[in-house]
C-alpha cells in the first residue's frame, strides 16, 4: 500500500542509509532528519533544501503527516486541549499545561487503555490499539507549533517538558514509546534533555522491569491508586494485581539507578482515598525512599460514586505526609472547564457523533 510506512517511525540515524538507495549523499539524510524533527515539517514542500526528485521518491513510499486536528479548546486557566484524528479515524488527545516556569506537553501513547482504572475516563472504552512512534512524535510537533504561535507571556522562549500521562499506559506500548523517546532525546532528532521527559505508569511489575533497562535517566511517575493493596486493586484492577510493595521497590530501584526522585501520583477521591488512615498508611509506604508525592484531587467526570474531596481534607492529608517528613504537593488538574483530563474530550466527541 502506498504511503503505508510512517516517515517519523524511522530513527534519524537510519536516514543517511535510507536516502542512499536513491544515490543521495549521506548529508541529505541529515537534512531530512532536521526537517522531520527540529523543524517539524508536515508537508514535503517545506523541505526547501532537498532535491525535488528525492522528495518525490520519499512521498511515494512514506506518509509524512498522520494526525489532523479535530478540536482545540482553551481553558480559563490557559490549559490547551487537543483532539487529533489518526489515519484510521480513531482519535487521541494531547494537552499543553502552563506550569510556573514552562509549559508541559501531556502526550497519549494508546487509543484507549487496558488498565481499567476506575478514576480514568480513557479506561471506560478499553484498549483500541497502540500508537505508532510517528503518531506519538507528531503530537509533539503540533503542540510545539501551537506554543510557538501562541506563547505564554510569562514563559518567554523557554523549552517545554513532556510527560506521557495522556491516554493509555505508556509502558504497555513500550516498544513504540521507547522508540519515540530515543528520537526525542537524540541529537539529530528533537535534541531534548532526558530531564525534560517523564513517563507516568500504573506500575505493573513487568512494565517497571522494562524501564529499568532503559539507558536514559528519564523521569518516572507511579500512579498509586490506593494506599493499601485492597484499595489499589479495587481502583486499578489490572495494575493492582502487582503487590504494592513490589511496585514501590522497583520504583525505588529506578530512582537510585537514574539519580532522579520518583513521583508518586495519588488521586484523592472523596470518601475513598482521602481519609487520615490512608494518609498515615501512605506515609509509611513512602517514608525514607527517594520519592515525592503529588496529591491530585479527582478531575470529575461521570465516574459512578466518585467525586473530589473538600479542599480542607486535601490539605489535612498533605499535612500528615509533611509531618512524616515527606515532600508532598497538591496538584490541581488544569482545564476542568474544557474536560482536560485524559479521555474526556474524546468521549464527548464520540457521544456527539453517535
Amino acid at each position: 500500500m502506498q504511503n503505508s510506512v510512517l516517515m517519523r517511525d524511522i530513527p534519524p540515524s537510519a536516514l543517511p542509509d535510507l536516502v542512499s538507495q536513491w544515490d543521495a549523499p549521506p548529508y541529505r539524510g541529515r537534512q531530512l532528519a532536521h526537517w522531520l524533527y527540529r523543524q517539524g515539517a508536515l508537508t514535503w514542500d517545506e523541505m526547501t533544501n532537498l532535491p525535488l526528485d528525492l522528495k518525490h521518491r520519499l512521498a511515494q513510499k512514506y506518509r509524512l503527516q498522520c494526525l489532523q486536528t479535530v478540536a482545540r479548546e482553551e481553558s480559563q486557566d490557559s490549559t490547551r486541549k487537543f483532539l487529533f484524528s489518526l489515519t484510521d479515524a480513531n482519535t487521541v488527545e494531547s494537552v499543553i499545561i502552563p506550569m510556573a516556569r514552562k509549559a508541559t506537553f501531556c502526550l497519549s501513547s494508546q487509543v484507549g487503555c487496558r488498565m481499567a482504572c476506575g478514576f480514568c475516563a480513557t479506561a471506560r472504552g478499553g484498549l483500541v490499539r497502540d500508537l505508532r512512534c510517528a503518531e506519538i512524535l507528531e503530537q509533539v510537533i503540533h503542540l510545539r507549533q501551537d506554543l510557538a504561535t501562541r506563547p505564554y507571556p510569562t514563559h518567554g522562549k523557554r523549552e517545554f517538558n513532556l510527560v506521557f500521562m495522556g491516554m493509555g499506559e505508556p509502558l504497555d506500548n513500550w516498544s513504540q514509546v521507547s522508540a519515540a523517546i530515543q528520537i526525542l532525546l537524540a541529537r539529530d532528532g528533537f535534541g531534548l534533555s532526558a530531564r525534560r521527559v517523564t513517563v507516568s505508569t500504573s506500575g505493573k511489575v513487568e512494565h517497571l522491569q522494562q524501564l529499568l533497562d532503559f539507558p536514559q535517566p528519564i523521569g518516572l511517575t507511579i500512579s498509586l491508586g490506593g494506599a493499601d493493596q485492597q484499595m489499589r486493586k479495587q481502583l486499578m484492577p489490572v495494575a493492582g494485581r502487582t503487590p504494592l510493595a513490589e511496585t514501590l521497590d522497583l520504583a525505588e530501584a529506578y530512582a537510585r539507578r537514574s539519580g532522579r526522585r520518583v513521583t508518586i501520583a495519588y488521586v484523592m477521591i472523596a470518601g475513598i482515598t482521602d481519609g487520615e488512615d490512608a494518609a498515615r498508611h501512605l506515609a509509611k509506604l513512602v517514608a525514607d525512599r527517594p520519592f515525592k508525592v503529588n496529591l491530585i484531587p479527582l478531575n470529575g467526570f461521570d465516574a459512578a460514586g466518585m467525586s473530589r474531596p473538600a479542599p480542607s481534607l486535601v490539605l489535612g492529608f498533605q499535612d500528615i505526609l509533611r509531618s512524616a517528613g515527606i515532600r508532598a504537593l497538591v496538584r490541581e488538574s488544569g482545564g476542568q472547564d474544557i474536560e482536560a483530563a485524559c479521555g474526556q474530550l474524546r468521549r464527548r466527541k464520540l457521544a456527539e457523533n453517535s
